[in-house]
C-alpha cells in the first residue's frame, strides 16, 4: 500500500519523547488530524500494565480510527521502558478513513523509532483491545522455540543499537556492525551480477538459513517495478537488490536499491535476526560484490513499494525544480517504507 505522507507533528513528537525519557504516560492516543499525526488523547500511570490496560478500550470510539502507543512497565536493557503499538481501524469506518490510517501507521512506528516497540496488535472491534484478547495474541506470538545462547546475544547487539540511538522524529540510522553471517556463494555471484546491465535479472531476494547460520539465495527476477510489491515475500523477512532502470530529468539511470522486509506477522527470532544481520549484508554488498546502493528501505508491508514511493525516494520532489501546481505531500519517513 501506498504511504500516505502524513507525518508525525512536532507536537507528538515531543510529547512521545517526554513520555519515552519521563515514564510518565501509560497511554497515548494518536489520530490523523489536518494531514499530521497528533496526540487526541494521554492517560497517566495508575497502577500496572494489565490493571491500566482497561484504559485502552476507554479511549477507542465506534467507527473512528486511532492508534494507541501502550507503555508496558517492563524496560529494555538500555533501561528505557518498552512500548507497544496498536491500530483500530473498524470495519464501519469512512472509506477514506480505514485507507489513510492503514497507509500510515507504518510511518508513525518509524519516526517514533520502531525500536521502541516490542509488539503491535491490529484490530477492527473495540472488544478486540481487551487485556484478555492482548494476552491471546501474545501467548500465540510467543509460541516459537526458546532463544538459544546465540540468539541471545543478538537481543543484547539490538538492545546496543537502540541504546546508541538518540530519539530523533528523522529516520534513524543504524550502522551498527551486528552479527555477520557468511553469504552463500550462490547469494553473492547473484548480488554481483546486478553491477552488470545485461544480467538476466534485476531482483535478487536472500534469506537467512538459521540453522545454517548462512545468508542463502532465495530467488532472482526480472521484473517491471509494479510486479515488486507482488514478488518480494509478503510471509517472511527477505534482504532484496533490486536494480531499477529508469529516466530522470532526461538521463537514463540504474538505480540499486536495497530493501529489508520484515511482515509483522513475522517470529521473534526471524526479527531479530534479520535485524542484526541488516548491517553486514548491505556493508558487504557494497565493500566484496561492488555494489553502488542508491537507497536503502525498510517496510513491514511490501505493498508499501510502488513505483511513486521508489521514485520519491530515490528523487525528492525538493531536488525537482518547482511547478505551478498544488505542491506533492512529502514521501513517508522510514517503514511502512523509509530509508534504513
Amino acid at each position: 500500500m501506498t504511504q500516505s505522507g502524513i507525518q508525525v507533528s512536532k507536537e507528538l513528537a515531543e510529547l512521545f519523547s517526554d513520555a519515552v525519557s519521563t515514564g510518565n504516560y501509560r497511554l497515548i492516543r494518536v489520530s490523523i488530524d489536518n494531514e499530521s499525526l497528533v496526540s487526541s488523547k494521554t492517560l497517566d500511570v495508575n497502577n500496572s500494565w494489565n490493571d491500566d490496560f482497561v484504559g485502552v478500550q476507554e479511549s477507542l470510539e465506534e467507527k473512528i480510527p486511532c492508534y494507541i502507543l501502550y507503555r508496558l512497565d517492563t524496560k529494555s536493557p538500555s533501561g528505557d521502558y518498552e512500548w507497544i503499538f496498536l491500530s483500530y481501524v473498524p470495519d464501519d469506518a469512512k472509506v477514506r478513513d480505514k485507507t489513510l490510517y492503514a497507509s500510515t501507521r507504518a510511518t508513525l512506528t518509524k519516526e517514533l523509532g520502531d525500536y521502541r516497540f516490542v509488539d503491535s496488535m491490529h484490530g477492527t472491534a473495540i472488544t478486540e483491545f481487551s487485556l484478555e484478547e492482548y494476552e491471546r495474541h501474545k501467548r500465540h506470538k510467543n509460541a516459537d522455540a526458546p532463544l538459544t545462547q546465540r540468539e541471545k546475544e543478538l537481543a543484547e547487539v539490538k538492545a546496543a543499537e537502540a541504546s546508541a540511538s538518540s530519539y530523533s522524529t528523522s529516520a534513524r540510522k543504524s550502522h551498527v556492525a551486528g552479527i555477520a553471517f557468511p553469504l552463500s556463494d550462490e547469494a553473492i555471484a547473484a548480488v554481483k551480477s546486478l553491477n552488470q546491465s545485461e544480467s538476466d535479472f534485476n531482483l535478487v531476494q536472500l534469506s537467512l538459513d538459521v540453522k545454517n547460520e548462512r545468508i542463502e539465495l532465495d530467488s532472482t527476477s526480472k521484473i517491471d517495478i509494479d510486479q515488486l510489491a507482488n514478488t518480494i515475500s509478503s510471509e517472511a523477512p527477505r534482504f532484496s537488490f533490486f536494480a531499477y532502470e529508469h529516466t530522470h530529468e532526461g538521463q537514463d539511470l540504474r538505480s540499486t536499491v536495497f530493501i529489508y522486509t520484515c511482515p509483522t506477522s513475522s517470529k521473534i527470532r526471524e526479527r531479530m535476526l534479520y535485524s542484526s544481520c541488516r548491517g553486514s549484508v548491505i556493508s558487504y554488498s557494497e565493500s566484496e560484490c561492488g555494489l553502488t546502493i542508491a537507497k536503502k528501505l525498510e517496510t513491514s508491508d511490501p505493498n508499501d513499494l510502488t513505483k511513486s514511493y521508489i521514485l520519491e525516494e530515490l528523487h525528492p520532489p525538493s531536488e525537482v525544480a518547482p511547478k505551478l501546481t498544488f505542491s506533492r505531500p512529502r514521501p513517508p519517513g522510514r517503514r511502512g517504507g523509509g530509508p534504513v
